[in-house]
């Protein structure tokens, strides 16, 4: 089914000539090839968003790159497939391919199954959200699931995602997110264009989460105080500093609230950690917790060195859409204290101190996955089967969930352990989830590491310490896991399988009946 066509009648100003022409035919707007003619710099570089790809044309797989992050997120759709993030002319593409998203067919009795995902994934995918927002509601679109609007999804993000139909004027297009904004004393309305750019892009390039309770529609965890004025949830997990980490946007902040309402993502397949996914906190990062030098800095926002004001051939100034960094069209503003020359350097030295605290031996990658499989080992010398044992991955999860419920000794030890697993990885996924953290604010990827880190440390050794009561003879062998071929099965996932459903997915459903055209 294609889209129907938006009826609409506007006047659009161009930024060039001067001029306006009316645009009075059908035309949809949602989609930003009809937006060519009146913002044509603006359509070339947004079109350029092409070209942020791997040279290979190809995704980058992230979980064959690092195999800690299947075992981290195992029993959840992101154990599956894991991408390095790319332009956003493949928002579409690739949500539709990845396997996180599933195979969701129509059986022989009508009903839909393989169904792996709920609506609110669109999201941050494509403006035909804030379309179906309008046409059936937020609160209808949120409560179904993911494949349940897709012959309604054409168009990959783009003008309508950040701008009033058909003007350069922007807003806010999805409610969720004014919402959000709005409780923590931000409305759009009386911001500086610099603070309303930064919030359309917060539309998207944030933590969010969706909890069922209210028509699965997108939630901030932040989106219910304003943060570090209404809420301190110090007294909630007894901290006793006074440096304002469970004010704001920090991660202590969103964690404890998360533990406050009891909610997870999901149960982790392998140990039974009731788990938190972190998306992608680049908004939290620039707001909260930065240290510069310019007492003004955060008057600069995402569009300053991702969206750089640039002139076409006649001399206007327009905004470069390409939504990527190059230090050599920074604003003079900037070059004043960075030399372009100098960004890769720096930023280098910034990854290697990243990549040291999560990948050396002691590092947070490969002890989280240790967590999870001595957490495992626990529960199995307990006789509480999980995968290691053939049970599916639902079963697994079902026998761990009953078991820290039961009123037993080992429950009360298994929650202590989990607790600090738990904890131990969203700080890591605060962290590593945030696209370039390294650039937006390294010295708290590094804060946030180190602390996982040190909650690490007691989780491993309080794992050992009932492994030494439970299962004496169990050793730990991390070569076990070392390759995403190896941990995916421990995981319960058979990626060939997969892999066949997601081609047949998109045969007879994708192709046949969706409007999406996959790059």
């Amino acid at each position: 089914m294609k889209l129907k066509k938006l009826s609409i009648a506007i006047m659009v100003s161009t930024l060039f000539t001067g001029s306006a022409f009316a645009i009075d035919k059908e035309v949809d707007l949602y989609n930003s090839d009809n937006w060519q003619q009146a913002f044509p710099e603006q359509y070339k570089t947004w079109a350029q968003t092409e070209q942020t790809n791997p040279e290979s044309g190809s995704p980058v797989d992230l979980l064959a790159a690092n195999p800690n992050l299947v075992s981290a997120w195992a029993g959840y759709g992101f154990a599956k497939d894991y991408n390095r993030a790319r332009g956003h002319h493949y928002a579409m593409t690739d949500i539709v391919e990845t396997l996180r998203t599933g195979h969701p067919v129509v059986g022989h009795d009508g009903n839909v199954v393989g169904e792996a995902m709920a609506a609110s994934c669109w999201s941050c995918k494509t403006p035909d959200v804030a379309r179906m927002y309008d046409k059936v509601g937020e609160d209808n679109f949120s409560n179904n699931n993911w494949s349940t609007w897709g012959h309604e999804m054409s168009n990959t993000i783009g003008c309508a995602d950040c701008h009033q139909l058909g003007s350069a004027e922007i807003r806010m297009s999805r409610p969720y997110a004014e919402r959000a904004m709005q409780a923590i004393g931000k409305d759009f309305a009386e911001q500086t264009s610099t603070m309303q750019a930064s919030q359309t892009c917060a539309q998207c390039h944030v933590e969010y989460y969706f909890d069922g309770k209210d028509n699965k529609k997108v939630r901030y965890p932040w989106d219910h105080w304003v943060p570090g004025v209404k809420t301190d949830y110090k007294e909630v997990v007894n901290y006793k500093g006074s440096d304002g980490l469970y004010e704001g946007f920090a991660a202590e902040a969103q964690l404890a609230y998360f533990d406050q309402i009891g909610f997870k993502d999901w149960t982790n397949a392998i140990s039974g950690v009731p788990s938190i996914k972190a998306q992608h906190p680049e908004f939290e990062n620039m707001m909260d917790r930065t240290d510069h030098a310019m007492s003004s800095h955060m008057e600069f926002g995402c569009t300053t060195c991702h969206m750089p004001k640039t002139e076409n051939s006649k001399g206007v100034e327009y905004s470069n859409h390409k939504v990527t960094f190059d230090a050599k069209k920074l604003p003079e503003s900037c070059v004043g204290c960075h030399d372009g020359s100098d960004f890769k350097e720096i930023f280098d030295e910034r990854k290697a101190e990243i990549n040291k605290l999560r990948f050396e031996a002691d590092g947070t990658d490969p002890r989280l996955t240790e967590a999870h499989f001595k957490a495992q080992a626990i529960w199995a010398a307990n006789g509480i089967k999980g995968l290691e044992a053939d049970k599916s991955i639902a079963q697994a999860k079902s026998n761990y969930e009953a078991a820290l419920k039961a009123n037993t000794p080992l429950a009360k030890e298994m929650d202590s352990l989990l607790t600090k697993i738990r904890h131990a990885q969203w700080f890591w996924d605060s962290a590593t989830a945030s696209h370039g953290i390294h650039a937006h604010n390294p010295t708290e990827a590094v804060r946030l590491l180190e602390k996982s880190n040190a909650i690490l440390d007691e989780a491993l050794n309080e794992a050992n310490a009932l492994l030494t009561k439970y299962a004496p003879k169990y050793k730990y062998d991390a070569t076990k896991y070392n390759t995403k071929a190896k941990v995916q099965p421990l995981a319960g996932l058979d990626l060939d399988a997969m892999k066949t459903s997601k081609e047949e997915f998109i045969k007879e459903r994708v192709e046949k009946d969706w409007p999406a055209e996959l790059r």
